[in-house]
Order: structure tokens, then C-alpha cells, then sequence
């Protein structure tokens, strides 16, 4: 269940992130667009997210929640990037997720 929590608190996060960036993108950056009621609700989406990982942190290590909150982010938001924003990932771009994915792995490992 525990890690349960860390996958939904990174998906939170990541979701929030893909609809702030959606915001963003069509407001531009300024103090009106951090009160409007789209951005307040990412926020929301956001703290949910946070909530997830307070249980996370609850029943786990903070390396190993942190570390899997890691491995997942650069998952997430590549995939992400890629299907919302139309962003391209090279060989090379592809290589470096691989390689931080292992690293995040290997750093995880007892």
C-alpha cells in the first residue's frame, strides 16, 4: 500500500505539473495567473499529491520514497512531455533516461 502512495503522489504531481505548464503556456507567467481558479485547482491537485506522500513517508524510508518519487518523475514527465506537448526525445535524450533510471534503481538497492 505504501508504495501504492508513492506512485499516486508522483502521478499527482505529474499531472499538476502537465496542467500548470497547459496553463502557463496560455496565460504566460504572472502574478494574474497563479490566482486564477484553473491554476488554484492544479495546486489542489498538487497538495493531493502531497498528501499521498506523507503516507509514503509514513510506512517507508525517506531514501527509498524519495528515490522511487525520483525514478518515477523522469518517467512521468518524459512521457508526458511526449504526449501532451508533442516533445521529441533523441537517442541520446532516450540513453539519459535509461541511464538515470538505472542509477535511481541501483542507488535504491539494499
Amino acid at each position: 500500500m505504501a508504495y501504492l502512495s508513492v506512485i499516486l503522489a508522483q502521478l499527482l504531481y505529474s499531472l499538476s505539473d502537465v496542467w500548470k505548464k497547459t496553463i502557463l503556456g496560455e496565460q504566460g507567467f504572472s502574478a494574474a495567473t497563479f490566482v486564477r481558479p484553473a491554476f488554484l485547482l492544479a495546486l489542489i491537485v498538487a497538495a493531493a499529491g502531497f498528501a499521498f506522500q506523507m503516507h509514503a513517508l509514513s510506512k517507508l524510508d525517506l531514501s527509498r520514497t524519495i528515490v522511487v518519487m525520483g525514478l518515477l518523475a523522469v518517467i512521468f514527465s518524459s512521457a508526458a512531455g511526449a504526449v501532451f506537448f508533442r516533445e521529441h526525445l533523441n537517442v541520446w535524450n532516450v540513453v539519459g533516461l535509461a541511464l538515470a533510471c538505472a542509477a535511481i534503481v541501483l542507488v535504491n538497492m539494499k
